[in-house]
């Protein structure tokens, strides 16, 4: 028989290798796949942030807008004549002192207009509420106070010296709007085309945000220029390629709808202030001047947000509009998103190029700033995600696994190591009575033991290893029967002392062979203890 190791207790380095290599590229695909599932669900949060977030900031927008088209409708609409302080009407028959009536500006600025002004383009800038020396008397018996007189002075002053008129000029869009006797008769006309024309169509534009897709109509035409009535033709052609351009811009999302809520507004309100005024702007001080009004434009300038546009008296231009009160409008603004976006901010829009369309307001040229917004409602959405847990189940399940693998495969380089001991330590056992055997056999063959005695005590001897032969044969095939989970099939009942008696002897040759004296000693309270 040889000896020796194979197998698994032959080289276990190249078994722990092999498992290595086999658990390194099973933790490596693990980990590709959950750092693409877990690319793939930032993505997907990504989007779904993104989505919610874009949510948010329309409906923050219309909030903004739906709050501001009030106040925007009602600026644009004002006729040119309430930036006088006061205007003279229709002196009654058999009076002589004309009538001024107080300017509906004069004491009835809006919550968030800081000051009404009209200036001229050579610089003489004047207010509906800053009334000329040799109006002031007549402005306090109207409710003006001087404390207001002044305040309203100094801001005029403060106006003029911030505004560069020539760029105001520069930004206002030349769209002349029909004068009131034309929009009423156009609107009361049944056959007029306004009459017969879509409902969207039914009215002029007299507000154009500023933001650059929706651009500015064409110049009037010189057929209008002195009269400041357009034909009713003009009228529609005017306000459809222009409802088009605002309504349907490519990648705006739903600022040109926003937009056509304020030309809703615009023109309600461009319909009351002017038809509705028609005594004051048939007087006597407006009949005797041929106007042009044109569409207004929220514009900043020197840091200022103005609501302006371009008015055209007798053949001198002049600029009429609304100095806005931005920091008080910007607070209310934001309280409107305050739910939805705490975080938000609004910011000036100077350069039309570098703002983002689907944030800017469709009343005044500002943009909402959202922030980190996305980002957070990123986080939130991916903190409560499956797959995080699914993930991280997968991972453990994987490490048991792994970690299972080795024990085992560890149990089973363990017991090849012990049958590998255990052939090796059967081998040499094998070795001693195999030598024994063959050497007292030739010497029996060979008549080499002349005296009976001591043949007798090779014989003893030859069956003494045959004994022990058979003993280690029956021991080999029981711990096969073991490793089979066989049941041994002879059981026996015996006693500590006599287990021990019967390997005595053999323990003392074994003792003896090695040049020792054997002694066993066995405890009297244990010796007869039975055993199975």
């Amino acid at each position: 028989m040889v000896s020796g190791r194979s197998g698994l207790s032959g080289r276990p380095w190249r078994v722990w290798s092999a498992f290595a290599l086999c658990a390194a590229v099973l933790l490596a695909a693990m980990g590709w796949l959950t750092a693409h599932a877990r690319r793939i669900d930032r993505e997907r949060s990504a989007a779904r942030a993104e989505a919610a977030l874009e949510q948010r900031v329309s409906l923050v927008l219309w909030r903004m807008d739906t709050k501001l088209a009030p106040l925007i409708a009602e600026e644009v609409a004002r006729p040119y004549l309430y930036y006088d302080s006061f205007i003279t009407l229709q002196q009654p028959a058999g009076r002589q002192q004309p009538i001024h009536a107080p300017s509906p500006l004069l004491a009835g600025r809006a919550e968030n207009v800081l000051l009404n002004f009209d200036v001229s383009l050579d610089g003489r800038w004047k207010s509906p509420q800053a009334p000329q020396a040799e109006e002031r008397l007549l402005a306090l018996s109207n409710g003006l106070s001087l404390a207001d007189i002044q305040l309203n002075c100094s801001r005029l002053d403060e106006l003029a010296r911030m505004i560069d008129l020539d760029d105001l000029v520069a930004q206002l869009p030349q769209q002349p709007l029909p004068s009131p006797p034309a929009v009423q008769q156009e609107l009361n006309a049944p056959s007029s085309p306004l009459a017969e024309a879509p409902a969207e169509q039914q009215a002029v534009q007299p507000f154009i945000p500023n933001f650059p897709h929706a651009g500015d109509p064409a110049e009037p035409s010189g057929a209008n220029i002195g009269t400041g009535v357009r034909q009713p033709a003009q009228v529609i052609q005017q306000f459809d390629r222009t409802q088009q351009t605002a309504s349907t811009p490519h990648g705006y999302g739903d600022l040109g709808e926003r937009n056509t809520r304020f030309q809703q507004a615009a023109q309600e309100e461009f319909s009351k202030q002017r038809v509705g005024n028609s005594y004051l702007l048939n007087s006597p001080q407006a009949a005797e001047a041929t106007v042009i009004e044109n569409a207004s434009r929220p514009v900043w300038i020197g840091g200022q947000l103005l609501l302006a546009r371009r008015v055209v008296r007798n053949g001198e231009t002049f600029v009429q509009g609304s100095w806005l009160d931005w920091p008080r409008l910007k607070k209310e603004l934001l309280a409107e998103a305050r739910d939805l976006l705490p975080k938000a901010e609004l910011a000036p829009v100077y350069d039309h190029a570098t703002a983002d369309p689907t944030r800017m307001l469709a009343g005044l040229p500002v943009q909402l700033v959202v922030g980190d917004a996305a980002r957070a409602l990123s986080a939130s959405a991916a903190a409560d995600g499956p797959l995080h847990w699914a993930l991280a189940l997968g991972w453990m399940a994987l490490v048991l696994a792994v970690a299972a693998v080795a024990a085992l495969l560890w149990g089973v380089v363990a017991l090849s190591e012990r049958r590998a001991a255990f052939v090796s330590a059967v081998t040499h056992e094998l070795r001693t009575p195999l030598t024994t055997f063959r050497m007292y056999a030739e010497m029996l063959s060979q008549d080499m033991v002349p005296s009976a005695e001591r043949r007798r005590q090779y014989l003893s001897t030859l069956k003494t290893e045959a004994e022990r032969l058979t003993h280690l044969v029956e021991n080999v095939l029981a711990y096969a029967r073991l490793e089979r989970g066989r049941r041994p099939q002879r059981n026996e009942r015996t006693t500590v002392a006599a287990l021990v008696e019967r390997f005595e002897p053999r323990l003392a040759e074994r003792a003896t062979q090695s040049d020792m004296h054997f002694k066993c000693q066995v405890a009297n309270d244990v010796a007869q203890a039975a055993l199975w």
